[in-house]
């Protein structure tokens, strides 16, 4: 759902709906043995209209949203039909997806369709709409908590920032999107101008918190840089901390607070580690890159004729994954200005992950220290929830196609770089053609 000044009306609309998704994810989180509340739709007839759920709760529903909804969306989008993972199970959909053959019906939210993508879709929309729900809450006036100027509130600020990531995840992800029940189809660039609004909505909050602020200036860099607004990304990248990370949290108390990374790959055993990504070295050493260790799954592939890598960066269904970072704002300044300081940068970001072996350019030329840039990238950042934003956009800035050729099933590969909108939308959506 959109929060600009045309998506405020929708929003209202939506707050008691909002509400009680909320209501229904914490007692998820809480409630003891009620691991599967997450793959129920909620039942709302069992919720009191009359006590509206507040402030503290709101926040951590907010948040709780996005992050279960990032896991998955590094699973499907960044790893599955991106390069980052392969699919090591049987199931034909699934494989197609990882062949960049999705149909529409892949990343639905009812039934079947929901276990087959992680019913991604469905969670970073609703990570998108309590977030969104907040903000009109919020400015509404409705806790008294927060005093006016509202929109300078650090929980203004907060459900901003999530509510840009939420949209920027979704516009990597997909071809088209639609926000709030009634359409209209938006493409994916719309999506991150969006998502763009709510980043600066969060930087432009007089109280921000400033892990907030610096996190806002990372997303609001990483999608002008998709948008084409170079002048716009450099002067956000300059302003995040190199060393700076924003984390999203995960914990074993409950299967849906597990980090799907790990379960997909190390517990599941039907998702591998892309081979791109095994035995990676430094440069033409044989020093081991650090930033991508990756192993041997000691338990079987669902298809057994198949090898099973995981990941050592995300080692336990608790480890956290990164959500904003200090590093993509250097290597979004190294794209940019390039020579000396991309080199310098390229360096620094080693040294800070523990790698001594320094890169020397051969020919210094502009287009030598950008296809390093972009390898340095994508091994820093693995895992981080950017690479399927990434390969598209070298396709549309570069004309360089990164995407996986190989699949481990064998078959023919696609063609497609974004996933199509799914059906659960847009025979739902009366705003969108295909609807009723």
């Amino acid at each position: 759902m959109d929060t600009s000044a045309n998506g405020v009306t929708a929003a209202r609309r939506a707050v008691r709906r909002g509400d009680l998704v909320v209501l229904s994810m914490l007692l998820a989180i809480f409630a003891a043995g009620c691991d599967g509340l997450f793959e129920v739709d909620g039942d709302w007839t069992t919720v009191d209209a009359a006590r509206p759920i507040q402030l503290p709760e709101m926040m951590v529903g907010a948040k709780t949203d996005l992050f279960q909804s990032y896991d998955s969306k590094i699973v499907w989008g960044d790893g599955l039909f991106g390069d980052e993972m392969n699919s090591v199970g049987t199931d034909p959909t699934i494989i197609d997806i990882d062949r960049r053959r999705a149909p529409s019906s892949s990343f639905g939210g009812a039934g079947r369709e929901r276990s087959i993508g992680g019913g991604n879709y469905v969670l970073l929309q609703r990570a998108s709409h309590v977030a969104t729900v907040a903000q009109e809450r919020i400015l509404a006036g409705e806790f008294p908590q927060i005093a006016p100027p509202y929109e300078d509130s650090p929980e203004y600020a907060r459900v901003s920032a999530y509510d840009g990531f939420a949209k920027t995840w979704l516009a990597d992800m997909f071809c088209t999107l639609a926000f709030g029940g009634t359409g209209p189809e938006l493409t994916s660039a719309q999506t991150y101008e969006l998502a763009e609004a709510q980043f600066t909505r969060a930087i432009e909050a007089a109280n921000a918190e400033p892990e907030i602020r610096q996190a806002a200036l990372v997303g609001r860099a990483r999608v002008r840089l998709i948008l084409g607004d170079d002048a716009g990304a450099l002067a956000d990248a300059r302003q995040v901390a190199p060393e700076f990370e924003m984390l999203a949290t995960y914990s074993t108390n409950s299967f849906p607070q597990r980090n799907r990374v790990h379960f997909r790959i190390w517990d599941w055993g039907n998702f591998s580690i892309d081979l791109s990504f095994v035995d990676l070295t430094i440069d033409d050493t044989d020093t081991l890159d650090p930033r991508v260790r990756i192993v041997k799954n000691p338990i079987p592939a669902r298809e057994p004729t198949l090898d099973l890598y995981a990941p050592l960066k995300v080692p336990t269904a608790a480890s956290p994954l990164r959500i904003a970072t200090g590093d993509e704002a250097q290597y979004i300044i190294a794209e940019l200005v390039g020579g000396t300081e991309a080199v310098d940068i390229i360096n620094a970001i080693r040294a800070r992950k523990g790698i001594e072996i320094m890169w020397t350019p051969v020919t210094g030329t502009a287009e030598e220290i950008r296809d390093k840039v972009i390898e340095e990238r994508r091994r820093t950042l693995f895992l981080d929830g950017v690479r399927l934003g990434d390969l598209r956009r070298y396709i549309d800035r570069y004309g360089l196609d990164f995407f996986s050729t190989s699949v481990p099933h064998g078959g023919q590969m696609g063609d497609q770089t974004c996933l199509p909108l799914p059906d659960v939308e847009r025979h739902n959506n009366p705003g969108l053609s295909g609807a009723g």
